[in-house]
């Protein structure tokens, strides 16, 4: 999972250019373990880590914002289906 999001992130060349991204996510208690981290992680995690990484800004937040305009780039978390 955390692989097929860094290469979303990767591929979008709309993100090379991107100053300021907004991620949504939108069930912060899903929340899965990483060996790698060794530690719980939330949704956002492996998409905020390559925005990071490339040196853009970002907001995430757990409510969409009624005006999107002042973002570049949005990426909708919706989180683990749970039964």
């Amino acid at each position: 999972m955390k692989r097929a999001l860094a290469l979303i992130v990767a591929m979008c060349p709309m993100l090379a250019v991107a100053a300021n991204v907004f991620i949504w996510n939108c069930d912060p208690l899903d929340k899965c373990y990483d060996s790698t981290v060794g530690d719980s992680v939330d949704c956002s995690y492996w998409v905020e880590q390559p925005l990071d990484a490339n040196g853009h800004t970002y907001v995430t937040g757990t409510s969409l914002p009624a005006d999107l305009s002042g973002y570049d780039a949005v990426f909708a978390l919706l989180g683990w289906y749970r039964c």
